[in-house]
């Protein structure tokens, strides 16, 4: 009777042991996923980031060539005059738009 319960006690021992050495393995890929996580949040911010400063520059770029064309056009004909003045207009409109969002 004894030697029965000495290997159900074994095999219960056996059990915790593989239960407690899983449970370790999952701890450890866990863990690993944490880290992994960290540096996907790290590289998507920077991603972001990125992503603004490209935006910022494509509008700086844009504006420059808004600038040059107008003053390519400045001294051509009247209907290029036309077309400069209407743009010249644009500009001052966003530029009255931008200085009332800054007043609010």
């Amino acid at each position: 009777m004894c030697n029965f319960f000495d290997k159900m006690a074994n095999k219960y021992e056996e059990l915790i042991k593989a239960f407690e050495t899983k449970l370790r393995k999952l701890i450890s890929e866990y863990e690993s996923l944490q880290d992994e996580n960290l540096q996907l949040e790290s590289k998507l911010t920077q991603k972001q980031n990125d992503l603004i400063e490209a935006h910022h520059r494509l509008q700086e770029l844009q504006k420059n060539y808004d600038h040059l064309l107008i003053a390519r056009n400045m001294g051509t004909s009247a209907a290029d005059k036309a077309e400069s003045k209407q743009r010249i207009d644009k500009l001052v409109r966003e530029i009255d738009n931008c200085l009332a969002l800054l007043d609010e």
